[in-house]
């Protein structure tokens, strides 16, 4: 068995992979996107503290 690289050549500033991302995870199965969501979850929680870690979340008020 021979395994060969797979290589894809693009310019930083032009390349994105947000839809090749989005297009991934939605044609996983959805108990594989809950583990992956679990495990990134898992990585934010301090296991001393019950709490999830807020300090990058931005709170804006709503205008009236």
């Amino acid at each position: 068995m021979n395994i060969s690289p797979v290589i894809h050549k693009a310019s930083m500033k032009s390349f994105d992979e947000k839809l090749n991302d989005l297009n991934y995870w939605l044609a996983q199965p959805v108990v594989k996107r809950l583990e992956a969501v679990t495990f990134l979850v898992s990585q934010s929680v301090d296991l001393s503290v019950t709490r999830i870690d807020k300090t990058h979340v931005v709170r804006r008020k709503l205008k009236p």
